[in-house]
C-alpha cells in the first residue's frame, strides 16, 4: 500500500502512535513499584548478608585514614595486618564490654524494680497529699499491675541480652567482612578497569570517587561530633557514680548517627537509671540537666560546623530514609540511613534518566 501511494506521489500513511505514548507513564510507574517492592523483599530477606556487609563497608571507610597514617611510620607489608588486627580487637572488645554489661543489667534488673515502685509509691503519696483526688485515678488491683510491669520488665531485659548476642555475632561477621575489603581496597580500580570498557570504566571509577569524598567527609565530621558527645557523658555518668558509663557513651556514639531521635534515646535511658540509682533528687536532676546541655551545645554550636557541607539532603529526604531503612534493618537500619541516601543520590546524579530526583533530594 505505501508503494503504491509512492508510485501515485502520494505520502505514505502511518498508524497513530498516539494511544501508545500516552501508555508510557503508565510503564514507567508500574516498573517503579515492581523495582520498588523488589528491592524492599531483598533487603528484609537478605538482611542478614547485606547489613554486615554495608557496616564493614563505612567502617573501611573510617579506618583507610588511619591506615595512610600506619604506613607512615610500619612497612607496607605490615601495615595492613596491624590495621585489621586492632580493629578487630577494638570491635570484638567493645562487643563482648557491652554484653556483659547488660548481663549486669538484667542481674540488677530486680532492685531497679523495686526502687521504681518505692518511687511511684512517693510520687503517688506526694500527689494524694498535694493534688485534687480527681487526678489520680485509683489502682483496682495493685497486685496484678505490680506482676504485670514485673513481667515486662524480664521480658525487656531478657530481649536486650539477645540482641547483645546478636550484635556479638554480627561484629564477627562485621569483622571478617571488614578484612577483605581492606585487603581488596587497593586492588579494586585495577579490577573495574579490567572488567569494563575504558569509557564506562572512567564513569564508574568517577561515580565511586564522589561517592568516596561524600561519605568520607559525612563519617569524618560524624564521628568528631558523636564522640564531642560521647565523651561528656561518660565523665558526667562517671562522676555521679551511675552504673555502666562506658555502655551509654557507646550508645551516645552511635545514637548520634540517627538524626533527630537518637540523640533523644541515647539521653533517656541514662537518665533513667539515673532517677532509679540516684539519691536526693537533685543529683539526678543534675545529671538530667548537665546531659541536656551537652546535647544542646553540640547539636547547635558544634556538629553543624562540622556537617554543614558533609551532606547536602532535605530534612524531609532524611525522616523519609530515616523510616525505610529503619523499618527494614531495625537500630542498624537508621544509623546507615543517612549515608546511603547520600550514595543513592550521588547515583542518581550520574544517570540522566534520574537526575531530577537527585536534584530534588538536595537542601538547596
Amino acid at each position: 500500500m505505501e508503494l503504491a501511494n509512492e508510485e501515485l506521489g502520494m505520502a505514505p500513511s502511518r498508524r497513530p502512535a498516539g494511544p501508545r505514548r500516552d501508555l508510557d507513564p503508565l510503564y514507567a510507574l508500574a516498573a517503579a513499584v515492581l523495582i520498588t517492592v523488589g528491592s524492599w523483599y531483598l533487603l528484609k530477606e537478605l538482611a542478614a548478608l547485606l547489613r554486615p556487609l554495608v557496616l564493614a563497608v563505612f567502617l573501611a571507610y573510617m579506618i583507610l585514614p588511619a591506615h595512610q597514617a600506619i604506613r607512615q611510620r610500619v612497612h607496607a607489608k605490615f601495615a595492613g595486618p596491624l590495621l585489621v588486627l586492632l580493629v578487630a580487637m577494638a570491635l570484638l572488645g567493645l562487643a563482648l564490654i557491652i554484653y556483659s554489661n547488660l548481663v549486669d543489667l538484667k542481674a540488677e534488673l530486680p532492685q531497679l524494680v523495686e526502687r521504681a515502685r518505692g518511687l511511684i509509691e512517693r510520687l503517688r503519696t506526694w500527689g494524694r497529699d498535694h493534688l485534687p483526688t480527681w487526678v489520680l485515678d485509683p489502682v483496682p488491683d495493685t497486685t496484678r499491675a505490680e506482676a504485670e510491669t514485673t513481667a515486662r520488665l524480664r521480658t525487656l531485659a531478657s530481649n536486650l541480652v539477645n540482641t547483645a548476642s546478636n550484635f556479638l555475632a554480627e561484629a564477627l561477621i562485621v569483622v571478617f567482612y571488614l578484612i577483605f575489603l581492606l585487603l581488596e581496597a587497593r586492588r579494586f580500580p585495577a579490577r573495574v578497569r579490567a572488567g569494563f570498557p575504558a569509557v564506562q570504566a572512567d564513569r564508574v571509577l568517577a561515580t565511586i570517587a564522589s561517592i568516596n569524598r561524600a561519605i568520607s567527609s559525612y563519617l569524618r565530621a560524624k564521628t568528631l561530633a558523636s564522640l564531642v558527645t560521647a565523651l561528656p557523658v561518660v565523665v558526667v555518668l562517671w562522676a555521679f557514680g551511675v552504673s555502666f558509663p562506658g555502655m551509654w557513651g557507646v550508645l551516645a556514639f552511635v545514637g548520634n548517627f540517627i538524626p533527630y531521635v537518637g540523640s533523644l534515646v541515647a539521653l533517656a535511658l541514662p537518665v533513667l537509671l539515673a532517677f532509679l540509682e540516684l539519691e536526693p533528687l537533685s543529683r539526678p536532676l543534675s545529671v538530667l540537666a548537665l546531659l541536656v546541655l551537652v546535647q544542646f551545645v553540640t547539636n547547635s554550636f558544634i556538629e553543624p560546623r562540622l556537617t554543614a557541607r558533609a551532606v547536602d539532603l532535605n530534612p524531609l529526604v532524611v525522616m523519609i530514609a530515616l523510616a525505610f531503612w529503619g523499618l527494614c534493618w531495625g537500630a542498624v537500619g537508621m544509623v546507615l540511613a543517612v549515608p546511603l541516601t547520600v550514595v543513592l543520590k550521588i547515583v542518581w546524579e550520574s544517570i540522566p534518566l534520574t537526575r531530577p530526583l537527585a536534584r530534588l533530594m538536595a537542601e538547596e
